[in-house]
């Protein structure tokens, strides 16, 4: 039973260091996209100034104005990129092992104890089925306690017969 509690405590714990290690790459995806969306918002800011500018002069300053918008795009596209190919790192697959490890542990031992209720199971079925053959054989000979002497008195000369 001690080894059980120690693949849970096992278990428990993969499982902590793997929420924690996905929490720590969920903030890292989430302050990028922030950065993109930021990115994204001045571009779209920057495209609205450039046509203002490019429709209002017809060239000049809305040139340079589309340039920038047209940076910031790009640069948003690249931050959006890099943060969806952080992947797991090596401590989070080593401790996706300990916990398959742990799991297949945990599952060969409920495999262990179910196949021992099984085995109690049917002892208990034999037992059952033997004290009822073994009423049902003094039941059938006139039932109650007067039935039992002569059964006793035929083991009872088996047994010495066996001794001698």
């Amino acid at each position: 039973m001690d080894e059980t509690l120690l693949k849970i405590r096992v278990l428990t714990r993969a499982e902590m260091t793997l929420a924690k290690a996905n929490a720590r790459r969920i903030a890292a995806r989430s302050r990028l996209y922030a950065i993109a969306v930021g990115m994204i918002l001045l571009t779209v800011i920057m495209i609205n100034i450039a046509a203002y500018e490019y429709l209002s002069t017809l060239k000049g300053d809305a040139v340079a104005a589309l340039l920038v918008a047209l940076a910031n795009g790009v640069l948003a596209v690249v931050v959006i990129f890099v943060a969806s190919r952080i992947k797991p790192g090596p401590e989070e697959e080593m401790v996706k092992e300990i916990r398959e490890l742990a799991l297949s542990e945990l599952s060969a031992d409920a495999d262990g104890i179910k196949q021992n209720f099984a085995q109690i199971s049917s002892d208990l079925e034999r037992i059952r089925s033997g004290f009822s053959s073994v009423s049902g054989v003094l039941g059938s000979a006139n039932s109650g306690l007067g039935s039992l002497g002569p059964i006793l008195g035929m083991l009872t000369s088996m047994l010495k017969k066996k001794g001698k």
